[in-house]
């Protein structure tokens, strides 16, 4: 426990998120894997599925090596507790500690902040809001930022 409120307040980060090139090739990557089912489960071109196949990696491995220089899609600010405040949306969440981390993103589960505040069993039954970001589409900094929330809000339980 901390002595002193000041640091929890002032601790106040923006993050921008940008739009991910993972989640296209992970689309992608789905698209050719079922195209190169049908292909082998149709005909007997193994040669040309495995022409497909290693062209393909190799274009998505070259996408890959690129630098992320999209445009900021979304910005939103995180506070040391785990509150969230987007841009674009006039109300505040809390992340919930059933928040996940993982080596391709971070899944963010969060309800509204009036919802934690008002426990009553009559309140709004909402849904938790769920956003999954991607880990290239948040600087590296900012993703170790999201990461120690979320960890610290596992710890706190």
């Amino acid at each position: 426990m901390q002595w002193c409120n000041i640091y929890l307040s002032a601790s106040k980060y923006n993050i921008n998120v940008k739009h991910s090139r993972y989640k296209l090739v992970l689309y992608s990557f789905s698209v050719i894997i079922f195209c190169l089912i049908l292909l082998i489960s149709f005909t007997f071109y193994y040669v040309i599925a495995q022409i497909i196949a290693v062209a393909a990696i190799i274009f998505l491995s070259l996408f890959l090596s690129k630098s992320n220089n999209n445009a900021i899609a979304h910005s939103f600010v995180l506070t040391y507790t785990g509150g969230l405040c987007f841009d674009k949306d006039q109300l505040s969440y809390q992340l919930l500690t059933t928040s996940r981390l993982g080596f391709i993103g971070c899944w963010l589960i969060m309800v509204p902040s009036e919802l934690t505040l008002n426990q009553c069993g009559n309140t709004n039954n909402t849904s938790p809001k769920q956003l999954f970001i991607f880990r290239d589409s948040i600087s590296d900094q900012d993703f170790s930022r999201l990461a120690r929330v979320i960890k610290q809000l596992g710890e706190v339980t």
